[in-house]
């Protein structure tokens, strides 16, 4: 199981040092998958996609669209906090509500309904920072509703990396203080998981020198869409 885990920590690390978002994104259903539950998932994921956001961020700091992430700070970080805790003190079928949710965002370049609403609820952008709040406290998915407003902003290539990965920092750093202070769990600082620390962030490290610069967007898209069409429907058919 560690293996694999560890397997799990390295694709994703790889995709979120690209991209700014991929550890939580990815790895959450497959850790599920995997027959981890939500909690464990949240505490082997969060410190690793942390290192990750931090690394990308600490150089970059001029490139953050700072207008934007004060509204996501203030508006969704409380509701992420808030429905972290509600999930746990109320568990219920996460793998259903996590495989219904990775099946629409897939589609949401292919249903003309789906990506209108959401290039609508984008118009509206404090009810959207709400909205990705309360989804990502629920199931850990927020980054895919972060990075599609992201997107949609007029920013550079690297501004918009910059901005999903602080965003993304501060997202992981308050759930991760929500799981030790509300439910005095410790085991992110095992040994075991700072193994997996140390690899998402030698997998940074080595991305950002010979891959960042060399992959194709359009094709990651494609491609990440049809991994989590897969991954939903079969989150949905094991509940």
């Amino acid at each position: 199981m560690a293996f694999v885990t560890l397997i799990v920590i390295i694709i994703t690390s790889t995709v979120q040092s690209i991209f700014g978002t991929g550890v939580l994104l990815f790895g959450t259903p497959l850790l599920l998958l995997l027959g981890y539950n939500f909690q464990d998932a949240l505490i082997i994921l969060l410190p690793t996609s942390i290192l990750i956001s931090f690394f990308q961020v600490i150089n970059n700091i001029n490139k953050i669209d700072y207008k934007f992430y004060k509204k996501l700070f203030i508006i969704t970080v409380p509701l992420i906090c808030l429905f972290l805790f509600l999930t746990n003190i109320n568990p219920f079928n996460i793998n259903l509500f996590v495989g219904l949710l990775l099946v629409i965002i897939s589609l949401k370049g292919k249903i003309e309904s789906i990506q209108s609403f959401i290039k609508y609820i984008i118009k509206y952008e404090p009810l959207y920072l709400m909205i990705t709040g309360i989804i990502h406290g629920i199931t850990n998915l927020g980054g895919a509703l972060l990075s599609a407003i992201v997107f949609s902003k007029n920013l550079s290539k690297g501004s918009k990396r910059t901005t999903i990965a602080v965003s993304y920092l501060t997202f992981a750093f308050f759930q991760i203080l929500t799981i030790i202070l509300t439910f005095n769990n410790n085991d992110a600082f095992n040994k075991l998981n700072l193994i997996y620390w140390i690899s998402g962030v030698s997998i940074f490290l080595f991305v950002e020198k010979y891959l960042y610069f060399r992959i194709d967007e359009k094709k990651y898209i494609i491609y990440s869409n049809v991994f989590l069409f897969t991954i939903g429907i079969v989150l949905i058919l094991n509940i």
